[in-house]
């Protein structure tokens, strides 16, 4: 797909060539700048350890449609010294690329500085498009090369002296523009202030559209898993799936599906699960989520949960997906009370579906709380009863190892009584006290501790040596995860979070926000490279300082681009942005 795109991009490149230029030879001379550009980053990407994957590829499909330009600039100038000035085939040829050679090697060191910053970011921003930019720079460095040298050459040999004929629509474009920058020298200031308002207005639109970290894509692989009641066998497991099979295979866009039946044991009790694949057609009638919605419809009456994962080739799941809030303090019943409070907010929140505080897989358990004062009295302390209760409870260790010449065997001892333990043998338990004289006594457990039933956790998480817990949300369907983001932080600013407590957004808003403030620090330096670079190139401040007044009226135009289309900001449309700033000084640099 990426080396398709990169094929018409290249071609479209040329039909554009041959539509303004009205002349083969030309073109012919500029579009070879294209392959040899590629060849060259090619040949760079092998030294530097660069592999062919989507993101390089991308940086060539990306870089493609500017390796012209170079050649454009040049062999426009060539053009003129040949057909105004007279000059000869080798003079024009030596004085046109000499003329514009300052220009055009500006032009181009500002495009690749925009990707010099990578260096400097971190995270997942930089191991996504550090090759990406390296290809772009190689691609960009070798159109620079080819524009000096072989167009150069080959226009001594191949353009003719012809009078430049301009079409009746060029000519009434350029009148047009005339006319129009007149009026616009006329008003200045409201010019600027109407440049100004546009991009302030560019960027309340786009904002309104959300944030995501990778723009949601249409996947030919879909999956899903069928999980039936416990106690269901494996082959009627395997029925329903098969139910479940010949309904999507009546779907006009289902080109294939497969079906995995597994078992397994989660805390005692006997899963069965089934996971269903499927890939649709190349040009499926029907988009993933309306796919989605009529799976579901149709599946409707098959015994057991249906969940649909769609777009599981998604780049989104690069980052965290969804809601993800979390809980950290010391006490783990206030973490579920906590979690709990939080749960019922993240519920109420308009756009999210399927929330989880992780307590519904909770277990029951039976607590033991020792009484002191009771325990003292029996002549017993804490110690000693957790050894007595260790003693029953503990998995039994290896005894010994039987050892023979393929294997070692582990031998393992365990007591008959203890063997099959329950909750009331607990409760009836009695413990060996050792009196001063020696003697010993039998105590009931009953008579120091007191029994609380209650529910725990399957699992205690940790980060930073902090006990925390995780409140999830799924993004409703049409939602916005940044919006969705936004409404959970407002409405848990009202939750009073008691002392030692802590609670924090995480998941995918983090993961946006990281990469949003290093595509930022990136930006800046960005612009910063491209100033000084364009300060050696004119050796001046304030030359440079009006070519970078373009860069606001670029993000306007993508801003409004991104609002139109419906779609939200996301890291990919910040690095278009990030690069977007490179290439609009070029027209600047040539006026």
């Amino acid at each position: 797909s990426v080396l398709q795109n990169l094929l018409y991009g290249a071609v479209l490149a040329i039909i554009i060539l041959l539509l303004f230029l009205k002349s083969l030879r030309s073109t012919f001379v500029i579009a070879c700048s294209i392959p040899i550009s590629i060849m060259t980053a090619l040949v760079a990407m092998y030294f530097s350890g660069i592999t062919l994957n989507i993101i390089s590829l991308s940086g060539l499909a990306l870089g493609v449609g500017m390796l012209v330009d170079n050649s454009i600039v040049v062999i426009e100038n060539i053009y003129r010294m040949r057909n105004e000035e007279g000059a000869s085939a080798k003079a024009a040829a030596m004085n046109g690329a000499r003329q514009v050679s300052g220009a055009i090697m500006a032009s181009t060191l500002t495009t690749i500085c925009v990707f010099l910053p990578i260096v400097f970011t971190e995270g997942i921003t930089r191991q996504l498009f550090v090759d990406m930019g390296l290809t772009i720079a190689y691609s960009l460095l070798a159109s620079l090369l080819v524009a000096l040298t072989v167009v150069p050459m080959m226009s001594a040999g191949l353009l003719r002296k012809t009078e430049q004929k301009e079409s009746r629509m060029f000519k009434m474009l350029k009148r047009a523009y005339g006319k129009l920058l007149a009026g616009a020298l006329r008003v200045k200031v409201l010019v600027l202030l109407g440049a100004l308002g546009l991009f302030v207005g560019s960027v309340f639109l786009a904002a309104s559209n959300g944030t995501e970290f990778m723009p949601q894509m249409e996947s030919t692989q879909i999956s899903m898993t069928l999980e039936t009641e416990d106690g269901t066998s494996l082959e009627d497991t395997a029925k329903e799936a098969d139910k479940v099979m010949d309904i999507l295979c009546g779907f006009e866009d289902i080109e294939d599906v497969g079906a995995l039946v597994s078992s397994s044991d989660m805390l005692g009790t006997q899963v069965e699960t089934n996971v269903i694949s499927f890939i649709t057609k190349e040009n499926p009638s029907l988009s993933n989520a309306q796919l989605k919605k009529k799976i579901e419809k149709e599946t409707k009456d098959v015994n057991g949960e249906l969940t649909v994962i769609m777009s599981n080739m998604d780049m989104s799941a690069l980052g965290s997906s969804g809601i993800n809030v979390e809980v950290k303090g010391r006490d783990l019943d206030r973490l579920q009370e906590i979690a709990r409070d939080v749960k019922k907010i993240v519920e109420d929140t308009k756009g999210t579906q399927n929330v989880s505080d992780g307590t519904e897989d909770n277990t029951n358990e039976l607590r033991i709380v020792v009484n002191k004062d009771r325990a003292t009295k029996e002549g017993l302390t804490v110690a000693q009863v957790y050894q007595e209760l260790y003693a029953k409870l503990a998995e039994p260790s290896s005894a010994m190892t039987l050892g023979t010449d393929t294997q070692d065997y582990d031998v393992f001892v365990k007591e008959d009584e203890n063997e099959d333990l329950t909750r009331e043998d607990i409760r009836k338990m009695k413990i060996t006290v050792t009196k001063q004289d020696g003697t010993t006594k039998k105590v009931k457990l009953s008579k120091v501790v007191d029994f609380v039933d209650s529910s725990g956790l399957q699992s205690i998480n940790r980060k930073g040596q902090t006990r925390y817990m995780s409140v999830t949300a799924e993004i409703e369907d049409g939602d916005n995860i940044g919006l969705v983001s936004n409404r959970v932080k407002d409405a848990l600013k009202a939750y009073d979070v008691p002392e030692g407590y802590e609670v924090e957004m995480t998941g995918e808003d983090e993961t946006i926000n990281e990469a949003m403030v290093e595509l930022f620090k990136m930006l800046a330096l960005a612009l910063l490279f491209m100033y000084l670079i364009m300060v050696a190139q004119f050796q001046s401040l304030r030359s440079p300082f009006i070519i970078m007044f373009t860069v606001p009226l670029a993000f306007t135009g993508g801003l409004l681009a991104l609002f139109i289309a419906g779609m939200p900001v996301s890291v990919i449309s910040m690095i278009g942005f990030v690069m977007l700033s490179g290439i609009i000084v070029n027209n600047g640099i040539v006026f």
